[in-house]
């Protein structure tokens, strides 16, 4: 009995940092916010974007399609895994496209603020900060 009270114990010790915390993330937008380029920055009309990562692996989706200043942008987080990520952020290596035409390849930069409750927004600066975007999260899930 002892044996088996001892089994039950360190099961329930392995299990808990498991329980302890989140580590798979997705957030989802509709409404971006705004798009910074080596032109200007300007209000987004209308965009998405979808963020998932899993912190254990470092496994990470990021793209974000938006209109703004007049042209499409579209950002994209580019390889798997990303450099690293958190609750919070995800650092790698991005492509950004303006009308389809490649501006940055191969930047470093990070989006941040992703552990924000929907409502608010979140961000993607480069390592350089002459690109960014921005959109509010209209739905996320944790788990």
């Amino acid at each position: 009995m002892k044996a088996f009270r001892s089994a039950i114990v360190a099961a329930l010790f392995l299990s808990l940092p498991a329980l302890a915390a989140p580590a798979v993330h997705s957030i989802w937008s509709s409404r971006g916010f705004f798009v910074a380029d080596n032109t200007g920055s300007y209000p987004v009309t209308s965009g998405n974007a979808v963020v998932a990562w899993d912190q254990s692996t470092n496994t990470a989706f990021v793209n974000f399609h938006g209109v703004a200043g007049g042209n499409t942008y579209d950002f994209e987080l580019v390889g798997s895994p990303a450099i690293a990520t958190s609750v919070d952020d995800i650092s790698g290596i991005w492509n950004i496209r303006r009308n389809g035409a490649f501006i940055c390849t191969g930047c470093s930069g990070t989006a941040y603020w992703l552990s924000q409750p929907v409502g608010n927004y979140f961000k993607f600066w480069d390592s350089t900060n002459v690109f960014h975007f921005s959109a509010y999260i209209d739905a996320r899930k944790d788990y």
